[in-house]
């Protein structure tokens, strides 16, 4: 456990900088916000791993982490009641989408679920299991769009600046640094940082497109199948080589 609480704290300090810089205005509603998404986020990463730890937790068996999901999926709707003031503007929770821009984002939607089918077909290989689809196909899209493009986007994009020169939205590269780092970025037994570039490039750069989505079309939902999809298929294309 302590473990986890220093690889938290670790992914953490690498984007409070960035945070901080691209700050909206330096006044108290802000920093408030800052303050809640780096403690949903701790708190969030902590309760994915409790399961791990604590035995009573493990309601279900099998290889993937369905207990920790599941309590993250709790968790990300109990933030989104308890903080959803704080980033009311950007309110992604909800089945309506922008029908202007639904077409793209569909379409961007799609192109991911085919980029990772054929990456993770390419490069990887694993034995078939169907317990794997059943996971990928279903809590992972759930659990991490809730969070990190329901409310942790949310939140950097009601607290910081809306559009910068050269980047964008700060809030949109952030939270997909956040989301690359916390898949590439672990500490090993020793404490030791251990950083993967490559799976840092291919998350962050899903993140990036699950973001934009998510803002595109107003909603989370787009992002939770494509998310899902991407998962469910790029496993099964790696069963299956």
């Amino acid at each position: 456990m302590t473990r986890n609480i220093y690889e938290s704290l670790l992914q953490l300090a690498v984007v409070l900088p960035m945070i901080l810089f691209f700050l909206k205005k330096y006044d108290k509603e802000n920093i408030k916000k800052i303050l809640v998404f780096s403690l949903v986020f701790f708190c969030y990463q902590l309760l994915l791993n409790l399961p791990n730890h604590y035995s009573f937790l493990k309601i279900i068996n099998g290889s993937w982490n369905w207990n920790g999901k599941i309590l993250g999926i709790l968790f990300g709707i109990i933030c989104y009641f308890l903080f959803r003031h704080l980033f009311i503007d950007y309110d992604f929770f909800t089945l309506k989408q922008d029908k202007t821009n639904f077409k793209r984002a569909s379409i961007v939607s799609v192109i991911v679920v085919l980029c990772a089918t054929i990456i993770w077909c390419i490069f990887g290989k694993t034995e078939f299991n169907i317990e794997s689809l059943a996971f990928q196909l279903t809590l992972p899209g759930i659990d991490e769009e809730i969070m990190y493009r329901g409310i942790l986007l949310g939140l950097l994009m009601s607290g910081l600046k809306g559009q910068v020169k050269f980047i964008g939205n700060p809030g949109l590269l952030i939270s997909s640094v956040l989301f690359g780092i916390i898949h590439a970025l672990k500490l090993d037994e020793g404490f030791t940082p251990d950083f993967n570039l490559i799976y840092f490039l291919q998350t962050g750069l899903a993140g990036y497109a699950w973001g934009w989505v998510t803002i595109k079309s107003r909603s989370i939902v787009l992002a939770i199948i494509s998310h899902n999809l991407s998962n469910f298929f790029g496993t099964l294309a790696m069963m299956i080589k």
